[in-house]
């Protein structure tokens, strides 16, 4: 065997051992399973989990907030429960000495709900078509937001499952700057048998108290299909029928073009 062949055997064995030691090396390095930047983002009155990846799998950890419950239900995963809104460290350790530092980051959950048309119905055979056409003209300035306008729900209360409770913020135009605060109250109503019948809205904000159901809106398209859309529908016969004793049913649509949360 001549020298040059040596040589090169001594290389690739180098080589090989350098490649060996640093995959061995990286997988050494506590790291956490589809975790970018050493934050994880959380929101108040949810449960969710980290998986630790790496050292030499004899894992504990300490968290340094009351704002964060934490408990290992498997030897690499840790599960946690945010107690309040805020920042948490967690520092994660194996016994060799290795460690991590988590940032987790706890806000509460947030719908913006974007309105994309509004529309209202008034049904009275024995009101005129003028009666007709005033009440609506009445109906739909009583919706607080324009085309483009939104509501910004934020759930600060969710121990009932059946009715989340927190802060409202209505936008009323897409342009402007005002902004309504108050508070609401999501509701599941359901029929005597129990199913799920629809979601209402209770919001109360300016000394007002309103109710916005959210309910399927069908739209005709140019083919006369039906075509899928949510609303929020409000029952304003109540509020009219002393004005227009003859209105049968009177109610707005607020079609519903974007729900994204933040």
């Amino acid at each position: 065997m001549n020298l040059k062949t040596i040589t090169w055997i001594l290389f690739l064995f180098i080589s090989t051992l350098s490649l060996v030691s640093c995959d061995k090396e990286k997988e050494d390095v506590l790291s956490i399973n589809e975790i970018d930047g050493n934050t994880f983002k959380m929101h108040y009155g949810s449960k969710g989990g980290i998986t630790i990846l790496g050292g030499d799998g004899n894992y504990s950890f300490s968290c340094d907030s009351p704002l964060l419950k934490g408990e290992m239900t498997y030897k690499n995963y840790i599960l946690f429960e945010p107690l309040g809104v805020g920042d948490a460290t967690v520092t994660i350790k194996d016994q060799s000495g290795k460690s991590y530092i988590l940032k987790v980051i706890i806000s509460y959950e947030t719908e913006r709900i974007t309105i994309a048309k509004l529309d209202a119905t008034v049904i009275g055979d024995n009101m005129t078509v003028g009666a007709q056409k005033e009440l609506k003209e009445k109906a739909l300035a009583t919706i607080p937001v324009k085309v483009g306008g939104s509501y910004k729900f934020v759930y600060t209360k969710l121990d009932n499952p059946e009715k989340f409770e927190g802060s409202i913020f209505i936008y009323p135009d897409k342009e402007s700057n005002e902004v309504i605060e108050g508070t609401f109250a999501r509701e599941i109503i359901k029929q005597e048998d129990g199913s799920y019948f629809y979601i209402a809205y209770h919001m109360h904000y300016k000394d007002s108290d309103r109710t916005f159901i959210q309910t399927i809106y069908n739209e005709p398209t140019s083919k006369s299909v039906q075509y899928r859309l949510y609303q929020f529908g409000e029952d304003l016969k109540e509020k009219f029928q002393s004005a227009y004793p003859n209105v049968e049913q009177v109610y707005t649509s607020q079609i519903i073009g974007e729900i994204k949360a933040e």
